[in-house]
C-alpha cells in the first residue's frame, strides 16, 4: 500500500481521526461509568471538540504535501531511534510552547480555554482547546519531520503515542501521585489545569524540574 497516494492517504487520515477521536470518547465514558465519575458534556463542548478534529485531519495536508514534494524526506533510521530523539525532542519544545503560552501576553488567550476543565475532565477534555493549540502542535511536529531524517514507522508510533497518553492523562483519577517514573501522570496534569503556571511538561517532569515549574502537591 502507497500511503503517498492522495486516494489512499486522505481516507486513512480521516478515518483514523474519526477512530481516534471516537475511541477516545469510548474510553472516557467507560472509565467514569467503572469509577462512579460523575461528568456532563455540554453542546459547546462538543461543537469545540469537532473543530479540532477538523483541525487535526487539516494541518497533515501541508505536512503530505511537502513528502510528496521531497521536503520532508523519511529515512532507514531505527525505528525505534526515531521514537526516542521525537520524545525527548518535542517533550522539550513542547514544554517550551507550554511555558510560553502562559507567560506571553498575547499567548494566553489561546491556551485559557483548555483550562476551563480544572476541577475534573470529561470524555472529550483532550479536544476541547482552541484551534490554535492544534495548529502551533501540527506546525512543529512537521518543522521537525523537515529538519530531521526520520523513520516514517517511528514517526507514526510517536503520533500514536501522543494520542495515546493524551488520552490517559485526560481521565479522571482517584490516585494523587503526580508521577509515574520521570513519567508525568493524571494528577500531574491536573495540578497543572489548577495553578495555571505550574507542571508544563507534557511527557515527563525533567524540564520543570530543571528550571523551577514544578508543583507536587497534591490537589
Amino acid at each position: 500500500m502507497d500511503i503517498k497516494d492522495p486516494n489512499i492517504f486522505f481516507p486513512l487520515l480521516i478515518a483514523l481521526n474519526i477512530i481516534a477521536y471516537l475511541l477516545n470518547i469510548g474510553i472516557g465514558i467507560s472509565w467514569d461509568k467503572i469509577l462512579r465519575h460523575k461528568t456532563t458534556v455540554t453542546k459547546k463542548e462538543i461543537l469545540s471538540s469537532l473543530l479540532t478534529l477538523l483541525i487535526n485531519i487539516t494541518i497533515a495536508i501541508p505536512g503530505f504535501l511537502l513528502w510528496t514534494k521531497g521536503i520532508i524526506l523519511f529515512s532507514d533510521m531505527d525505528l525505534w531511534l526515531t521514537f526516542i530523539i521525537l520524545f525527548l525532542l518535542m517533550d522539550f519544545l513542547m514544554y517550551f510552547l507550554h511555558w510560553a503560552s502562559h507567560n506571553i501576553r498575547y499567548l494566553k488567550k489561546i491556551y485559557l480555554k483548555h483550562h476551563e476543565h480544572s476541577e475534573s475532565f470529561n470524555c472529550i477534555s483532550l479536544y476541547y482547546m482552541s484551534p490554535w493549540e492544534s495548529i502551533l502542535f501540527g506546525l512543529l511536529l512537521t518543522m521537525v519531520a523537515i529538519l530531521l531524517p526520520l523513520n516514517i514507522y517511528g514517526f507514526i508510533l510517536f503520533l500514536v503515542f501522543n494520542w495515546s497518553y493524551g488520552v490517559i492523562t485526560h481521565l479522571n483519577i482517584n490516585s494523587d501521585n503526580p508521577y509515574f517514573l520521570i513519567f508525568t501522570t493524571n494528577s500531574f496534569h491536573k495540578n497543572h489545569h489548577v495553578s495555571f503556571c505550574k507542571n508544563y511538561g507534557f511527557y515527563t517532569f525533567i524540564w520543570d524540574r530543571i528550571f523551577n515549574t514544578e508543583k507536587n502537591n497534591r490537589i
